[in-house]
């Protein structure tokens, strides 16, 4: 050890000593008690105490397409590595969230609407309970809680057997019918609930907001149906020689090892009729927190390999007959986002040996282990269900509770991704959270992110899933700087793959690899109600000076244009804030300024007063006609958009999802605008009565609404 590293060491301990007892922001009791028996470290690592509960599935079941109904029998052996001796056993039946009567986070279609699982059998180690018995097993909202006859110590494993049946719904994108023939099937079989040092059982009913927690299990799943029904699932294919017929199988196997697509099933086969050799389909999965498949008799299935760590991947796409020109190519692209993935951001190997995404008409995508459920194959939620490999299915996080461990490294993995490697450009990336957090930031619904999930609604837990905990790691990232942001990161998904992480083993991790107390971001940000509220306060003597009214820290992003058409950026680190209300910016010399722009793609609570001179001075000759004001039926989502006029500028918002913006016009005919981040256009379409709808393009979307 040489003395230029002793401050360093210094550092190191006396940041340790600060975790040694939490007193620097709050920490709910039931997490300080997982610290305080050795289960987790305040240094961000698991703790020499640390365990999880684990689950051996073997299921056969059987989908019936003409009553769109499936029927299964399971045996679940249960493993109890925890220090404490259980006297019950929850198990959830996710279906019974369609049940009548049954509490519900939105609506569904009537159709869907049925007497929930359907259980026929029920035995514990061998011996049958009955149900609605009090002292054998009874229901409790989308959960089946069985009173164990003799408590299972630790270290001891007991085994369930049930035989259920349920209907597949119309309602949600993440599972079900999509199509007389055509079904994705998840969170379908009754799953022992998670029982962890933190909360205990999870009880959380499901009501189709909020996501999963799931034990880590290994599933050795059989999957019946008709023979003309190509099956795709979690995990790798045991019987391929037993199912497809000899041509399929061939492609199938060239497939394994090819880094060029190969077509296993395509257009002309299914014009052809068709047929695999019989309809048992065999898969096992190891080590994974669910299960899920889909099937279909008029679904192409294209697939390759890509290499990971010196190990082939292989790597699917099954999508509809009708849509093979647009989605020909996004087995490549897999390939392409899987590889950058593995070696660049995050830089962890993709760590399970298939992945598949499905494709069906409709809006947004859904994670399974090695799967995702996608409603079209766009570039963007092909990245963002993808990386969803890493969180919450590699790195366990509780969805249901901490929505944004996983929702937010999504969002802004994608764009990272995006940017480098798609688009090749250089960073810092904030402007995919701007128009998404406007209409949000600040007010009564902006709660606290440790705030637990459980407790967000329509209102707020999109904002606080996604862009919110998206621009809170992009401002770690600028902070860190990519090599010690990308070193954290990594090492963060190391200490907890196949573990679960709570959110202050995320900021100790961040803490102890990067040797820095981190708590002046982690506290106004997760802890403390606020925003952030910058505006220029002087432009004088070479020296334009930016204060922040608001209560949170941001980095600072100032755009300089100069009467000659150049432009320039300067920047300013989130610490920079730790120093004062006030930051300073030297003028660029030499050039004479046109406008100065401050955060423009930084979440603001009142950003007119970032803009010299001020926005309505830069467009008052620009005419915008009347009619381009009231509301706006969306074509593609139940939904609202409103147009009003704030400040002289129009003011695009859409509550159900806090999205909003000023906009600003692209050309003089009232037809052309865009937000101010540059997210989101917005071109305006007339009829001989005037404005008659909008369409949006956001992130690759293409959004239609009629004027209402």
């Amino acid at each position: 050890m040489t003395k230029k590293s002793l401050p360093a060491v210094f550092l190191f301990l006396a940041i340790n000593c600060l975790f040694a007892q939490e007193n620097r922001f709050f920490m709910p009791l039931e997490i300080q008690n997982a610290y305080e028996s050795g289960a987790r470290s305040y240094d961000g690592r698991p703790g020499p105490a640390y365990w999880q509960n684990t689950v051996d599935y073997t299921i056969e079941v059987t989908v019936d397409p003409a009553q769109k109904k499936i029927s299964g029998s399971e045996k679940a052996v249960y493993h109890n590595n925890s220090p404490d001796a259980l006297s019950i056993l929850v198990v959830r039946l996710y279906y019974d969230a369609f049940k009548k009567g049954s509490a519900r986070d939105y609506g569904i279609r009537p159709g869907d609407i049925t007497d929930g699982v359907e259980v026929s059998a029920l035995s514990v180690d061998g011996k049958e309970v009955e149900i609605g018995n009090r002292k054998g097993a009874y229901r409790s909202g989308t959960h089946l809680v069985i009173n164990l006859p003799e408590p299972l110590l630790p270290g001891k494993s007991l085994s369930m057997e049930i035989s259920w049946a349920q209907f597949l719904p119309e309602t949600t994108i993440r599972t079900g019918v999509y199509d007389s023939t055509t079904f994705f099937v998840a969170y379908w079989h009754p799953q022992i609930a998670v029982y962890d040092d933190v909360f205990g059982w999870d009880r959380l009913d499901y009501g189709f907001r909020a996501e999963f927690y799931n034990n880590l299990g290994n599933y050795d799943v059989t999957i019946n149906a008709p023979e003309q029904f190509t099956v795709l699932a979690t995990g790798m294919l045991q019987n391929a020689a037993d199912v497809l017929p000899e041509d399929a199988l061939g492609r199938y196997r060239q497939a394994l090892a090819s880094a060029e697509t190969v077509a296993i099933i395509g257009p002309d086969a299914l014009k052809n009729g068709y047929r695999n050799r019989q309809g048992g389909w065999h898969y096992v999965a190891r080590e994974v927190s669910d299960f899920a498949f889909c099937l279909s008799d008029h679904y192409c299935w294209d697939a390759a390999a890509q290499e990971v760590d010196g190990r082939p991947v292989f790597i699917s796409t099954y999508y509809p007959e009708n849509q093979a020109e647009q989605c020909s190519g996004v087995t490549a692209m897999q390939q392409k986002i899987m590889k950058h993935f593995s070696e660049d951001v995050p830089g962890i190997p993709y760590p399970y040996p298939a992945f598949t995404t499905f494709i069906a008409s409709g809006g947004g995508g859904m994670e399974y282990p090695m799967m995702a459920n996608n409603g079209g194959p766009g570039r963007g939620v092909t990245i963002h269900e993808m990386f969803h490999t890493y969180f919450p299915m590699y790195v366990r996080t509780n969805e249901k509770r901490f929505a944004w461990m996983d929702e937010g490294w999504a969002d802004y993995i994608t764009e990272v991704v995006t940017a480098r490697y798609f688009n090749n450009e250089e960073g810092p990336h904030f402007s995919s959270s701007k128009s998404g957090m406007q209409g949000a930031i600040g007010t009564i619904s902006d709660l606290p992110l440790i705030t637990s999930t459980q407790f967000m609604d329509n209102s707020n837990y999109g904002y606080a899933s996604y862009p919110l905990p998206s621009f809170v790691y992009a401002m770690l990232h600028f902070e860190l700087g990519d090599e010690l942001f990308l070193k954290c990161y990594r090492e963060y998904i190391r200490r907890w793959a196949k573990k679960s992480p709570t959110p202050y083993d995320f900021f100790y991790t961040f803490e102890n690899v990067s040797g820095r107390d981190l708590s002046w971001l982690w506290k106004p940000w997760f802890f403390e109600f606020g925003y952030a509220d910058l505006a220029i306060k002087s432009l004088a003597g070479g020296v334009l000076e930016v204060e922040n009214k608001g209560n949170r820290p941001v980095p600072v992003k100032v755009e300089y244009t100069f009467k000659d058409g150049g432009t320039k950026v300067d920047y300013a680190k989130p610490s920079a804030w730790r120093e004062g209300r006030t930051c300073q910016f030297t003028v660029p010399e030499g050039e004479e300024i046109a406008s100065v722009s401050v955060n423009q793609d930084v979440p603001d609570a009142h950003e007119l007063d970032n803009f010299f001179p001020p926005l309505k001075e830069r467009y008052a000759g620009v005419a915008l006609p009347g009619c381009l004001e009231g509301a706006y039926a969306l074509q593609e989502f139940p939904v609202e958009l409103t147009i009003s006029r704030k400040e002289g500028l129009l003011y695009l918002k859409v509550d159900a999802n806090n999205m909003a913006s000023y906009l600003v016009p692209e050309d003089g005919d009232g037809k052309n605008f865009r937000s101010l981040d540059g997210s989101i256009k917005a071109a305006f379409e007339y009829s001989e009565e005037g404005c008659s709808g909008i369409v949006i393009q956001y992130f690759g979307y293409r959004i239609t609404g009629k004027k209402i």
